[in-house]
Parts: structure tokens; C-alpha cells; sequence
């Protein structure tokens, strides 16, 4: 199976449409649509970003051979709405965000000394 089928049936299985995959990862549906057509690949990046989102390796998505399945969790629902938000953030507020929430782990896995 081949990058663009995966991707596509990953998609598909999330029931989306190639506009809001677009939307969700930032890029046209233009670019979507070539990459479920193994016309271009994604970007390393972008990758991992797709991998992450479907819970899936980024091995089992660029190997062609992969025997790997995907696995099963899908990402909640509220996490993907984080996300869609995350993405459409200048680059300069992505960084605040991203030290904001880092607070906010750390003060809730750290136990109090």
C-alpha cells in the first residue's frame, strides 16, 4: 500500500473530507489531493504531524511495505480541535502556546517537594 492510499484510507476512515484534512494540517486541498495520488509525498515534518493526529508511526505511513497496522486509538475529538486551533496560529503565538502549556504539564506531572 502505497503513502497516498494510506493516507487516503486513514482520511476516509476519520470521515473527512480532503478540505478539512487540508485545513487540519495547514496546506492546500490541492496538496492533499497529490499526495493521496502519490504525486508528492508530505514533508518530514508534516508527516509526523500526520502520524500523530491518526496515532500511527510515520514508518508504517512512508514504507511501502510496512506490515505495521495502524493503531487503534483514535485522537479524542477535543485534541483535534486543539489542534486545527494550534495550526492556525501565527508562527510567533505557536511558541507562547506550545511555553504555556509546558507550564502547565509540568505543574501537573512534577510531584511537590
Amino acid at each position: 500500500m502505497s503513502i497516498g492510499e494510506k493516507l487516503k484510507d486513514l482520511r476516509l476512515s476519520a470521515k473527512r473530507t480532503l478540505k478539512q484534512q487540508s485545513e487540519i494540517f495547514g496546506v492546500t486541498l490541492n496538496t492533499v489531493y497529490r499526495w493521496e495520488h502519490d504525486l508528492t509525498k508530505p514533508r518530514k515534518p508534516t508527516l509526523m504531524q500526520i502520524a500523530g493526529f491518526y496515532d500511527v508511526t510515520v514508518e508504517y505511513l512512508s514504507d511501502k511495505d510496512s506490515k505495521e497496522k495502524p493503531k487503534s486509538k483514535q485522537t479524542p475529538e477535543i485534541e483535534q480541535q486543539l489542534l486545527m486551533m494550534f495550526q492556525k496560529l501565527p508562527a510567533d503565538k505557536k511558541y507562547k502556546v506550545l511555553g504555556y502549556v509546558e507550564r502547565i504539564f509540568l505543574e501537573h506531572t512534577v510531584p511537590n517537594v
